[in-house]
């Protein structure tokens, strides 16, 4: 995703950031910064069966939610392939349910079908709450002096007219009503950077989303869910759980993400092929899930047969120039 599609984004559907101030943000941060993230959308999900009906419909165990942490997941169809990945967490009576648009798009429409038979009811968001991203070496002292309190990962704490989660190691998702986030990037004009930067942080910590070509196509180990805690094997009956209990204990997960870097003017959609070299031929090995190009370093996700050597030889099959290097993932597959 480029930062044209962004500022098209905001000015589609963002009521708190302009295009016109997307466009103004730079992709230069060497240091700490804040991004928004006008593409990713917030859902608030009420009613007193809110807990008990995703526990049903998701990979997480929403049993294990205090206002003190939040959940990754995953929402199934029944063939365990994905409609969405999102965050999770508790704000007061309510759950809020945070991820890229396209997802939440697709996985709302399955919610709000199932949802009849419960007392559950699910509320837009967009003229409520901002979504931000706060990343980059030092994130932690850049909180600090917000006057904020840094938690740990997989932890939430309270932010003036919001929430802060910690994602990754200096890697941090800020929900914040709108008039605290317009506060926030008018006090703070030199920490703002563009939401690519951030999305190529996000990138480079293995965590992926889905957008609109991948809706439905793939099971959460494709895109490494059990090892970012996305998963529980323990909680019981889920929409889409056999096919994903069967991925892990009967071995039949063949695939994963990995991280790929190259050198390139390209900035490939998801879905795009991936070829890699078989002595002196090319074949599809896999394709694009998430992609950011800053100044000409392309970085991406992209699901891979998961014996993947790291030494393989892998091009971009729209652009055969477009040479990638296999990244380390910070976390284990196993």
């Amino acid at each position: 995703m480029n930062i044209e599609d962004l500022e098209a984004i905001s000015a589609m559907q963002s009521s708190w950031i302009s295009a016109e101030q997307l466009a103004q943000l730079s992709n230069d941060a060497e240091q700490a910064f804040i991004s928004p993230l006008p593409a990713f959308h917030v859902i608030r999900i009420s009613g007193p069966d809110q807990k008990k009906y995703l526990q049903g419909q998701t990979t997480c165990d929403i049993n294990t939610l205090t206002e003190n942490n939040f959940l990754r997941g995953a929402h199934c169809d029944a063939k365990g392939k994905m409609w969405a990945t999102f965050h999770l967490w508790q704000a007061g009576d309510d759950l809020l349910y945070a991820g890229f648009r396209d997802e939440i798009q697709a996985s709302l429409v399955q919610l709000k079908k199932f949802g009849v038979f419960s007392k559950v009811s699910f509320h837009d968001t967009q003229d409520q709450l901002a979504v931000l991203g706060v990343s980059g070496p030092q994130a932690d002292s850049l909180l600090a002096t917000l006057g904020w309190t840094v938690p740990e990962r997989g932890q939430l704490v309270a932010v003036p007219g919001g929430q802060l989660m910690a994602l990754a190691p200096q890697h941090y998702l800020l929900v914040l009503d709108i008039a605290a986030a317009k506060q926030l990037i008018t006090a703070q004009p030199g920490l703002l950077a563009a939401p690519t930067r951030f999305l190529a942080q996000h990138i480079q910590h293995g965590l992926p989303y889905l957008e609109q070509a991948l809706i439905g196509e793939y099971v959460p180990q494709n895109l490494n869910l059990q090892a970012i805690d996305a998963i529980s094997f323990s909680k019981g009956c889920y929409i889409g759980q056999e096919m994903v209990a069967r991925m892990k204990y009967l071995g039949k997960n063949k695939r994963a993400t990995y991280i790929l870097k190259a050198q390139s003017a390209e900035t490939p959609a998801a879905g795009s092929d991936i070829e890699v070299q078989l002595e002196q031929n090319w074949r599809r090995s896999g394709v694009v899930v998430n992609a950011v190009n800053i100044h000409g370093e392309l970085f991406v996700l992209a699901v891979l047969p998961n014996d993947t050597a790291s030494d393989a030889h892998l091009r971009l099959a729209s652009a055969p120039d477009t040479l990638f290097r296999l990244e380390a993932l910070p976390y284990s597959l196993n």
